[in-house]
């Protein structure tokens, strides 16, 4: 993974000369929690492309509500100093019906932590509510007070979307502008310089969506809000080589991801048309990548070729299984 100062940054003004190669976008979230209808209402006003559609999951908001639960407790009985911590925990399902998790009180130990349950809480399917059972009633915990704030979370979540559904967006976005990623963990891109103009739309998303978070860390206020910039990286035979590098690591994730599907899809017997239809439209995406990147890094970028060949040929054994399909299927139907 590369660090931000072992990109060569150039200085100017708008990024057009012609020692530009691209620019380095990065970016990264705190916790979210942000109103679904404010995301899209955002993407209404900025005329951003790709919409959050992703329909809001009750278990998941009862989960996120439960998750949020955490908190350290130390207590000093004038001789020692004990540290307690309590949060919420799966427990087995008993029904499919209902989620339950166990609300814990682990004590911390030099030697092993101890753990006392205090008390059920769960998600029931049907009904829809929330459920509080199997109290600790000699607990001085404040069981019905945490029970409280599970429902006033979950009251949240069931209108909000986190993380996940913002990533997604931005990457969908971040993806139409070919870009590659730096590496494999966190939001790290190149983006050529044919498309880095597009850079400033995704920021002004971001920023936006940062001040419709509803998630606030008690001790850090700033902690709310997305971190994202980029700079430009030069157009030298040093970068270019970086740049080849990554290219490699990103399509070579790609590929195999193609490779993978495609077998599947050949294994299960599927004889569809319409997704035969999309895979020769993902790989021609794909190989224009290929070309596109070849031009800017002023490369030839065959040493994935193989890889390439081999995933034309998966698809080429998928489409005679999809034609035998459908000349057997017209030949019972006449």
């Amino acid at each position: 993974m590369y660090k931000t100062e072992q990109f060569m940054a150039v200085n100017t003004q708008d990024g057009s000369g012609d020692e530009i190669l691209g620019k380095y976008l990065y970016y990264s979230f705190p916790k979210l929690m942000i109103p679904l209808e404010r995301i899209n209402e955002i993407c209404d006003a900025l005329d951003f492309p790709v919409r959050a559609g992703e329909k809001i999951s009750l278990t998941d908001a009862f989960r996120s509500a439960t998750g949020e639960i955490h908190e350290r407790i130390e207590e000093n009985d004038g001789l020692t100093t004990n540290v307690y911590r309590i949060y919420f925990r799966d427990n087995k399902r008993v029904d499919s019906g209902i989620l339950s998790r166990e609300l814990v009180e682990e004590t911390l130990d030099a030697a092993t932590n101890r753990y006392h349950k205090l008390a059920n809480v769960s998600y029931d399917k049907t009904s829809e509510e929330i459920i509080l059972s199997d109290v600790d009633t000699g607990s001085g915990r404040d069981i019905f007070g945490y029970y409280d704030k599970v429902k006033e979370l979950f009251r949240r979540y069931q209108r909000c979307v986190s993380n996940r559904t913002v990533e997604t967006t931005a990457e969908k976005y971040v993806g139409s502008l070919n870009a590659i990623g730096i590496s494999a963990r966190g939001h790290h891109y190149f983006v050529p310089k044919a498309y880095m103009h597009k850079i400033d739309l995704l920021e002004d998303f971001l920023d936006a969506i940062a001040k419709e978070n509803l998630f606030t860390y008690a001790d850090n206020r700033d902690a709310k809000y997305i971190s994202v910039n980029s700079m430009y990286v030069a157009d030298d035979a040093k970068q270019r080589g970086k740049m080849a590098h990554e290219f490699y690591l990103d399509i070579g994730r790609s590929l195999a991801e193609y490779q993978r599907r495609i077998e599947h899809l050949i294994r299960s017997g599927n004889s569809s048309q319409a997704i035969l239809d999309r895979w020769v439209l993902k790989i021609g995406t794909l190989e224009e990548k290929k070309r596109e990147y070849e031009k800017t890094l002023k490369q030839n970028l065959s040493g994935i070729d193989e890889e390439f060949d081999m995933l034309q040929s998966m698809c080429d054994q998928f489409k005679m299984h999809v034609m035998r399909n459908t000349l057997m299927g017209a030949s019972l139907a006449a």
